[in-house]
């Protein structure tokens, strides 16, 4: 399944330049992640697999990992796609339909999605610091707040999308629509390196509501610590 060609709107008018280009790249990686999750709505790609009468659907496995992708994906996707992530994002009842590598996947980290029926989590391993997180507030939109993980710093901030959806429907032309924002939660991977490397979770949910805050908290609570580079404080 392809996904379609998508941008994130996170860049303010006005803002003051960089000079860390590394880390906007990282931080565009970021993005595109974020918008992936909203593209894919409104097109048919969150559908789940046809359920026989009187028989549910069962959660999906991990797919197989790419020629391209990270070493470390199998690893991140089984921590992700784990069987009680619908109730950790307080929806018991979906299921996992697609457990795979970010299809815009970028870089040598692991990118991993997760689609439930009405929700989708993606998880990225980067370089990008929750300081460089605070640093690139003058050209990142999105309030960003301080929070802890575990006693691990940690960054919360929403991102608005739009997607570009291919020329489909009567006209042939494509299109693009506003996705609903996402939540993101940017964890240091080690306590005392706010400095350092971190995981990021992105939780994007179809009916536009905001995930809060304590869900957010459990979901990394519960996945991060199960993940490769985790250093317990």
């Amino acid at each position: 399944m392809e996904a379609e060609n998508v941008v994130e709107q996170d860049n303010e008018q006005g803002a003051e330049p960089v000079k860390d280009r590394a880390g906007i790249k990282v931080a565009v990686t970021a993005a595109v992640l974020c918008a992936v999750l909203a593209g894919l709505w409104g097109t048919g790609q969150f559908d789940g697999p046809s359920e026989k009468a009187g028989e549910k659907a069962k959660p999906a496995a991990c797919d197989a990992p790419r020629p391209t992708d990270s070493q470390g994906y199998e690893a991140a996707c089984a921590a992700l796609n784990r069987p009680d992530l619908p109730a950790l994002l307080g929806m018991p009842t979906d299921h996992v339909v697609v457990a795979h590598p970010m299809p815009m996947a970028i870089g040598k980290e692991p990118m991993v999605e997760v689609r439930l029926q009405h929700a989708a989590v993606a998880l990225m391993v980067s370089t990008f610091s929750v300081n460089d997180r605070f640093e690139m507030r003058p050209v990142l939109t999105g309030l960003t707040a301080q929070a802890t993980v575990l006693g691990h710093p940690a960054a919360t901030y929403s991102s608005g999308t739009m997607a570009f959806v291919p020329a489909n429907g009567k006209n042939g032309k494509a299109d693009t629509k506003s996705g609903p924002s996402t939540r993101n939660i940017l964890v240091a991977q080690d306590a005392k390196a706010s400095g350092g490397r971190t995981f990021e979770l992105v939780v994007f949910r179809e009916d536009g509501t905001d995930v809060d805050g304590p869900t957010l908290n459990r979901l990394a609570e519960t996945l991060l610590p199960t993940l490769p580079g985790w250093v317990a404080s």
